[in-house]
C-alpha cells in the first residue's frame, strides 16, 4: 500500500471510530485547546475520588470522541499509579435514540468487568447466594447476578439484564418475576451496578456520548436520570457528557435542562486548528501510526511544513477540524506518492481541485 513507503503501519488518514483505536495510537495532540487546564483538573479530581462532571462539545468531526478516548487512556494510566477507575462508554445512537438502547450500551460496556464486581458482591454477601437479595435490595437482580456469578444459565440471565423481554414461562424457569423493560427499572439497575462496582474499583466514570441524537422527550427523562445519578453519589463518581454543537448551551435547549448542565462544571470545547496547531497535530498523528524503527527526518513526511500550512490557509476556517484535515491530507499524500513528490505549498496549489471544505 502507498502509505507503507513512509513507514506507516496503517493508513493514518482513514477516519476510524476512536473507541476502536489502540491506546498506543492515541496521544494528546491538541495543545491549542483552551480547555486543556480544565481537562487536567478534571482528571486530577477523578483520580482523587471526587464526584465531578464534564461536558465535551464541538462540531461534527472536531475530535470530540477522540478526546473521550484519550481521557479513557489517561485515567487508565493514572489508575496504575493512584486509583483503579472503571470507565464505561455509552452513547445515544441516531438510528434508535431510546433509553433502552442507551441502557444496552451501558450493559455491554460493563459486561467485561462483571466478574470482578460480582466477586466483590459475593464477599459482601458472605459467599452465600441466599444473602444476595438482602444485600442488593432487589430480588430479580440478585437472582440474575448470583446465577451469572455461579455460571448458571449465564446467557439467559444476561439477556434479562440487558432488557430483553421474556415470556412468563421463561421468567418462571429463571426464578424471575418480570422482564426488565421499564425505563425506570433499568435506571435503578444501572445505578445499583455503578454503586456496587465501587466495591471493586476506587471510582466510576460514565461517558454518555452523542447526546444531540435524543429527541426532546428522551432528553428530558435522560437529563433527569443523569442528574439524579450524579446526586446519588457523594464521591467516587464522575459523569462526562459529549455532544455535537457549536454552542454549549444548546444542551439546555434540547431538553436536558439547566440542573444537569450546571452540574457539569468542567468544560472542553473542540476549537478549529490554526496553521501552527495543524502542523503540531499532524506530527503527533503521524508518529502514532509510524513504525517505531522507521527513521524519518521529520514526522510530517510525506508533508513539508509549508504544505500543511498552505492547506489550512485555503480551507474554510470553520472546517479546520481533524476529520476534514485528515481527509484532505489523505488525498494529497496519496496523490503525491503517485507523482513521487512531497506535499509542499506548491503541490497543494497544484492539486487544490482535489480538496474539500475550501474557503
Amino acid at each position: 500500500m502507498w502509505y507503507e513507503k513512509f513507514g506507516f503501519k496503517d493508513d493514518p488518514y482513514v477516519i476510524r471510530n476512536p473507541m476502536t483505536v489502540p491506546f498506543e495510537q492515541i496521544r494528546w495532540n491538541r495543545d491549542d485547546l483552551r480547555g486543556k487546564p480544565d481537562f487536567d483538573r478534571f482528571i486530577e479530581r477523578v483520580l482523587a475520588g471526587r464526584r465531578v462532571g464534564m461536558k465535551v462539545y464541538g462540531p461534527g468531526g472536531s475530535g470530540k470522541t477522540w478526546l473521550l478516548r484519550y481521557m479513557e487512556k489517561t485515567l487508565e494510566e493514572g489508575s496504575k499509579k493512584k486509583a483503579l477507575v472503571l470507565y464505561i462508554y455509552a452513547y445515544i445512537p441516531g438510528l434508535e435514540p431510546t433509553f433502552s438502547v442507551f441502557y444496552e450500551k451501558f450493559i455491554t460496556g460493563i459486561d467485561e468487568y462483571l466478574p470482578v464486581v460480582l466477586d466483590a458482591i459475593d464477599k459482601k454477601a458472605s459467599h452465600k447466594k441466599a444473602n444476595w437479595e438482602a444485600y442488593l435490595a432487589d430480588k430479580d437482580l440478585a437472582v440474575a447476578l448470583s446465577n451469572i456469578y455461579d455460571g448458571e444459565k449465564v446467557n439467559e440471565y444476561k439477556d434479562w439484564l440487558s432488557g430483553e423481554r421474556m415470556t412468563a414461562g421463561d421468567l418462571r424457569s429463571l426464578g424471575l418475576s418480570s422482564s426488565l423493560v421499564r425505563d425506570y427499572r433499568k435506571y435503578e439497575v444501572m445505578r445499583t451496578l455503578i454503586m456496587h462496582s465501587l466495591l471493586a474499583f476506587s471510582s466510576f466514570t460514565l461517558i454518555v456520548d452523542e447526546l444531540e441524537n435524543a429527541p426532546p422527550s428522551l432528553a428530558k427523562g435522560l437529563g433527569d436520570s443523569l442528574r439524579d445519578l450524579l446526586d446519588s453519589f457523594y464521591d467516587r463518581f464522575s459523569l462526562i457528557c459529549g455532544y455535537t454543537t457549536d454552542v454549549a448551551e444548546d444542551f439546555i435547549d434540547w431538553g436536558y435542562g439547566n440542573f444537569l448542565y450546571s452540574r457539569l462544571e468542567h468544560e472542553i470545547r473542540m476549537d478549529p486548528l490554526g496553521t501552527d496547531a495543524a502542523v503540531d497535530f499532524l506530527r503527533v498523528h503521524h508518529e502514532c501510526y509510524r513504525k517505531a524503527k522507521y527513521k524519518v527526518e521529520d514526522q510530517l513526511v510525506p508533508f513539508e511544513e509549508s504544505g500543511v500550512k498552505r492547506l489550512i490557509e485555503i480551507m474554510d476556517p470553520k472546517a479546520c477540524y481533524p476529520r476534514s484535515i485528515l481527509i484532505n491530507c489523505g488525498t494529497l499524500a496519496e496523490e503525491a506518492t503517485k507523482q513521487d513528490r512531497r506535499v509542499t505549498a506548491e503541490f497543494v496549489g497544484d492539486e487544490k481541485k482535489l480538496l474539500s471544505n475550501l474557503a
